[in-house]
């Protein structure tokens, strides 16, 4: 899948241009523009037990996803996201 926008490496953007939360729809979104939709799943099931079930739970029935909610932090590693890339995702995911 091409990539629509490229996530930056550099330092981070400042705290207030960050939301603190998108919805799910933005979130699925600004991860299918960086190509990254489909690699959610299999992120989530290479999280141990019973972190698996929660984030799997949360992806699926969630309305809302928070920047600093334990789902983002247990699979941006999985997806190879540094903080700022994340960062990025939702500021991306809230602009749509």
């Amino acid at each position: 899948m091409e990539v629509i926008f490229e996530l930056p490496e550099a330092p981070g953007l400042p705290v207030s241009l960050i939301p603190q939360s998108i919805t799910m729809r933005q979130a699925r979104r600004a991860l299918l523009a960086a190509g990254l939709l489909d690699d959610v799943a299999a992120a989530i099931d290479a999280l141990p037990s019973p972190t698996k079930e929660a984030a799997q739970i949360d992806w699926e029935y969630s309305n809302t996803v928070e920047r600093h909610n334990g789902l983002v932090a247990s699979l941006g590693p999985g997806l190879g996201l540094t903080s700022e890339q994340i960062d990025a995702l939702f500021v991306a995911g809230a602009a749509l």
